[in-house]
């Protein structure tokens, strides 16, 4: 509505401050424009100042409101005063969330294969004290299957998240309203949520009061009630031409006056008068694709980097990070990714590999990335998984995959990491479960002395009762006694070369002495390497290795790689376990046509390899919502007569 300036002179004029009343005069009410005012009628003889006194009300204010009161007053018509409540029509101020008056739900976490009071203590920012005076036995460990409840509170959220389990009815328009956050943080804060997979008994992280940051000053224009006056009605006069003569619309004409249902001649109208001011505002920017499924997708498309229109990517650009790119590892790695795009090259999308020294400075590095702006990421590291690399996939919404290092942990809240090998959390409690499924029911004899870094031993031991358990030095098992009739299992803490040879000739004698006894050997992961020297004996020991990976240079699949590899380089790989080559390979077989298919959305999944891979399996799962994906893969090596050996899968 806009205001003739020539009718309404005054228009402008700062509004005072108006006193609020503990209780007002006695007087009718009406509502102009959603703000209640006390209207006095003016008798004969009164005056402005008499009936402010008589009221109580602040002359100033009484005044600014009624400006033609002034001048003569007139019978009949009306004064107005606030109620007490400020005239100035404002919105109200941007709301947070009071973290204290939230309802936190506990989390019901189901313990998974691999992980730990430290990990999940990590996971759900809930300091391990919490988890330990509850659980007080977590101290010795957990299971895999045991529900852990973790009790949230302001402490553990502020600054942080809260963990929030999916409800029926809920949405993520809804909860970015509850809890004064976004559809874009929470799609950010949970990299495998979109609106599609929304899942009611799923936990994500709600960022509280993250629209803070979109919350700013600006100078907005503004419309206030700036006075009310009166008007007495005409003959013949309608809404219409009162509208025309006041330059009042009449909309808000008849809304000031909702009690007036016909004009009559020297009736009294209200005429609110608004004016149109300057005014710093906080204001709250609400992004309008937060309102529509179509905007949702597309903020999920930007938060990813992902060409909706685009489902299967025109190039794929991979950049490989080489830890010392002059060592046999990286060489080696470098040449069995190139044997892969090579076969991939009549592939529908274009593969650009790229390859960059790990050894330059953090700034080096990112820069180079920069200017290749890859799509997939791939690091040789194997110890001390560079940080910076993670926080730069997760920055830029690029997949990084850790090929050798088994002890990073970043994985387990950055979404971009990518685990190739098992953990050692998740693999040695894998392999402690799967070994004493196979061999539960035999009698345990554990040889050698203990280790403290042998973490599937930590694991696997304990779960068989003393009784069914003896522990012997190496020295000392060719003389123990078996019962032909009983079914053994040797756990052996031997690592060294000589210890290893010392314990296949102890096993040697007693299948001399006990012919008829079933005997098995499950022996460190470490021995793959010896596998060479000892493979006969291994055999006839019936020895069990566990192993994250396991290549076959004599197998179909490993012979033509072999051939390729000599083909292309004039050479063979260097003897390594796992075979850096055979990683290059696999990785490149499984990573390249996946991402080129799934426009990199990795969470539409993964396409698997193209081929057979030659060392490693990959299955590759998210943690959580908001975490990285891991390779659960592992494997029990068997080895059998014939220079044989049986690969068996455990995930």
């Amino acid at each position: 509505m806009k205001i003739n300036s020539h009718i309404f002179p005054w228009i402008g004029i700062a509004a005072a401050a108006i006193p609020v009343f503990a209780a007002g005069p006695k007087l009718p009410k009406v509502e102009i424009l959603g703000k209640e005012y006390y209207y006095h009628e003016i008798k004969k003889g009164e005056s402005i100042y008499g009936i402010a006194k008589e009221h109580g009300w602040d002359l100033e204010e009484l005044v600014r409101l009624n400006p033609n009161t002034s001048s003569e007053m007139e019978k009949g018509a009306r004064l107005y005063y606030p109620t007490g409540k400020v005239t100035v029509v404002t919105e109200e101020p941007v709301s947070v969330v009071d973290i204290d008056s939230i309802s936190y739900d506990p989390i019901n976490h189901v313990v998974k294969k691999g992980e730990t009071v430290y990990s999940i203590s990590r996971q759900y920012n809930v300091p391990l004290d919490v988890i330990y005076a509850a659980y007080p036995n977590a101290k010795y460990g957990i299971k895999a299957g045991e529900t852990i409840v973790i009790q949230q509170s302001p402490q553990t959220v502020s600054d942080k998240y809260l963990y929030y389990v999916i409800k029926p009815g809920d949405t993520l328009y809804s909860l970015a309203k509850k809890y004064h956050t976004s559809i874009e943080d929470i799609l950010i804060a949970n990299p495998s949520v979109s609106e599609k997979n929304f899942k009611i008994g799923d936990t994500i992280r709600l960022a509280i009061n993250s629209n803070s940051k979109r919350i700013h000053t600006e100078l907005v224009e503004e419309e206030r009630l700036a006075s009310v006056e009166s008007y007495k009605v005409k003959k013949n006069d309608t809404w219409s031409t009162i509208a025309k003569e006041t330059g009042v619309d009449e909309e808000t004409l008849k809304e000031a006056n909702e009690e007036t249902s016909k004009l009559k001649k020297n009736a009294i109208v209200n005429v609110p008068v608004i004016e149109t001011v300057q005014v710093e505002k906080e204001v709250e920017k609400e992004d309008p694709r937060e309102l529509t499924s179509e905007g949702i997708q597309e903020l999920y498309d930007s938060i990813h980097n992902i060409d909706s229109e685009q489902s299967l990517l025109a190039e794929v650009k991979i950049a490989a990070i080489l830890d010392e790119p002059t060592s046999n590892k990286d060489l080696d790695f470098s040449r069995g990714f190139l044997i892969a795009v090579d076969e991939l090259k009549n592939s529908p999308y274009k593969i650009n590999f790229k390859v960059i020294d790990g050894r330059m400075s953090t700034e080096a590095v990112t820069n180079a990335l920069d200017d290749f702006e890859p799509n997939l990421i791939v690091a040789t590291a194997d110890k001390n998984f560079p940080a910076f690399l993670a926080d730069y996939g997760n920055t830029n919404q690029i997949e990084i995959v850790n090929v050798f290092d088994v002890k990073n942990e970043l994985y387990e809240d950055n979404p971009s990491m990518v685990q190739l090998l098992p953990p050692s959390s998740y693999f040695n409690q894998q392999i402690a479960d799967r070994l004493y499924s196979d061999y539960g029911n035999r009698k345990l004899i554990v040889v050698g002395l203990p280790d403290s870094n042998d973490g599937i031993a930590e694991i696997l031991l304990p779960k068989y009762q003393d009784y069914d358990k003896t522990e012997l030095p190496v020295s000392g098992l060719s003389d123990f006694e078996l019962s032909e009739s009983d079914y053994y299992v040797i756990y052996a803490y031997s690592s060294k070369k000589e210890e290893v040879a010392d314990l296949l000739q102890a096993v040697e004698n007693l299948k001399e002495k006990y012919p008829l006894a079933n005997i098995s050997v499950v022996g460190r992961p470490s021995w793959v390497v010896l596998n060479e020297t000892y493979g006969d004996k291994f055999a006839e020991a019936d020895v069990i290795i566990p192993s994250r990976v396991w290549f076959d240079s004599e197998s179909s699949v490993g012979k033509r790689f072999m051939g390729k590899f000599n083909d292309m380089f004039d050479g063979v790989p260097v003897k390594s376990f796992p075979s850096f080559a055979a990683s290059g390979y696999d990785v490149a077989k499984y990573f390249i046509p996946s991402t080129a298919r799934n426009g990199g959305d990795f969470n539409k999944g993964f396409s698997g390899f193209e081929g057979t891979p030659i060392q490693s399996e990959i299955n590759l799962e998210r943690v959580n919502n908001w975490g990285g994906f891991i390779n659960p893969i592992g494997y029990l090596l068997k080895f059998r007569h014939g220079g044989f050996i049986e690969k068996e899968i455990v995930k």
